[in-house]
């Protein structure tokens, strides 16, 4: 029977794994805060001039586009 090779393991550190998934590990964050902020920006808008709910619907939406784009930012850097 053939012996079990393995492919030599990588001699990559943990300081350099991290750099390398860094900007990665905060795209969740980023986009619960744009959301939320968004929302709280038409929350508090409907609250200064009566147009409940439109104002924090606007701001829900700009706030899911907002995060979406600093998504794609993220992800598609070369």
């Amino acid at each position: 029977m053939p012996e079990d090779t393995k492919p030599p393991a990588s001699k990559s550190s943990w300081p350099e794994m991290m750099r390398t998934l860094g900007p990665y590990m905060n795209i969740g964050w980023t986009f619960v805060v744009s959301v939320g902020l968004g929302m709280w920006g038409g929350h508090w808008a409907d609250g200064r001039l009566g147009t409940e709910p439109w104002l924090f619907l606007l701001g829900a939406v700009l706030g899911i586009g907002a995060g979406f784009y600093s998504f794609f930012l993220i992800v598609l850097r070369k």
